[in-house]
């Protein structure tokens, strides 16, 4: 992977915006790589296909490119809410892949955003616009970063350092059995584990959980039974392969 950007594939624009887009599709498209597959290239999508900028031809899975000279770490500004919630429902949210770079385009990270953890207690509405701007009444919204698991942030690049693809896929693909789950159990399932993660502990008991019953309601604060569906998520996370039961309440990642 070549970490310098060519910025002579954008001598024709003069907008910064413009130019930023064109230079980091390009790196992409040169660069770039199916996480959920073998599949060693992506497709790029038509001009103005909404929210996927690239796709794998073997198996569909798309991606969403994003450019910055500082990689937003709690908070992501994103498009339309509505159609970003849509999205998410009907299982089509792609991954979102944060480049950030130096002032010379040199690639000094690359995050991709797992899309299974795309769900909707992530998005955050935001105001409409108002009655004097152009598009009165739109709504857009934020992307919480901070409210996704790290198992959801894959690196493909960090510091200035390639991640080897083995590595990079290993991780991915590990959680690609939660987009075989509703939107609902994803919900719940990634906050469990944001949860889990936030004991920094690789073995934990199933009352360390109870004491953290408040984050659980404060996410959904009209479940009434917010224990039972703490052990149920757990026994999801099992299934998944991410948890292992050791008895008597007792689990452990299994990394």
């Amino acid at each position: 992977m070549q970490l310098t950007c060519d910025l002579e594939v954008a001598s024709a624009y003069t907008s910064a915006a413009q130019r930023a887009r064109v230079i980091s599709e390009s790196w992409f498209a040169i660069n770039g790589y199916c996480l959920a597959c073998d599949e060693e290239a992506l497709a790029r999508s038509k001009p103005n296909t909404q929210a996927t900028d690239f796709s794998c031809e073997s198996c569909g899975h798309r991606y969403e490119l994003k450019t910055f000279r500082r990689r937003p770490r709690r908070s992501l500004v994103d498009g339309a809410y509505a159609s970003l919630i849509a999205r998410i429902n009907s299982h089509s949210a792609p991954t979102l892949c944060l480049l950030e770079r130096d002032h010379s385009w040199n690639v000094q990270s690359l995050t991709a955003i797992h899309s299974s953890f795309l769900v909707p207690w992530v998005v955050v509405k935001r105001p409409p616009l108002g009655e004097g701007a152009r598009r009165a009444g739109w709504i857009g919204c934020n992307l919480r970063l901070d409210r996704i698991p790290p198992d959801g942030e894959v690196l493909l690049v960090e510091n200035g350092r390639v991640v080897p693809k083995t590595d990079v896929r290993r991780r991915f693909q590990r959680y690609m059995p939660l987009a075989d789950l509703t939107v609902s159990q994803r919900g719940w399932a990634a906050l469990t584990l944001k949860i889990v993660r936030g004991l920094r502990k690789e073995a934990f008991d199933l009352s360390e959980l109870y004491t953290r019953e408040s984050e659980f309601a404060s996410v959904y604060p009209s479940n009434r039974h917010i224990r039972e569906k703490i052990r149920q998520q757990l026994q999801v996370l099992r299934d998944l392969g991410i948890l292992r039961f050791k008895g008597s309440g007792r689990y452990e990642l299994t990394n």
